[in-house]
């Protein structure tokens, strides 16, 4: 059975997936998963290959979702991104990192994105 938590985690994902439907972005995979790492989403913003990683929290406080995305996690999800990359050929494809934070006040929930978040060094 989930932990509360990872429903928790799991919802915010789902806010975050219908908020950026509403920027236009086409979803491709929900919570991606390959022998490199994890995915929360992968989307397409025009033709630009957009890897999202989704931070919850509850309350307001603006900073802690973005914060949470520190150089070992951005690394991570780099290797994750370069195998889905590689593995449905879109190497001609620009590619961008994007965060989305999404906070629960109690009564709604409030999404922000934060579009190229971080980038990789060659």
């Amino acid at each position: 059975m989930p932990h509360e938590r990872q429903l928790f985690g799991a919802e915010g994902e789902r806010a975050a997936e219908q908020f950026l439907r509403q920027q236009r972005y086409v979803i491709l995979e929900r919570n991606y998963r390959c022998p490199r790492g994890e995915i929360d989403l992968v989307a397409l913003d025009g033709r630009t290959v957009v890897f999202v990683e989704v931070k919850t929290r509850r309350g307001l406080s603006i900073a802690a979702p973005f914060e949470a995305v520190d150089r070992r996690k951005q690394r991570r999800i780099a290797r994750a991104a370069q195998y889905f990359v590689a593995r449905h050929r879109l190497e001609e494809r620009v590619a961008r990192f994007d965060v989305v934070g999404v906070w629960h006040d109690g009564e709604r929930t409030h999404c922000e994105l934060l579009k190229g978040a971080f980038e990789l060094d060659p």
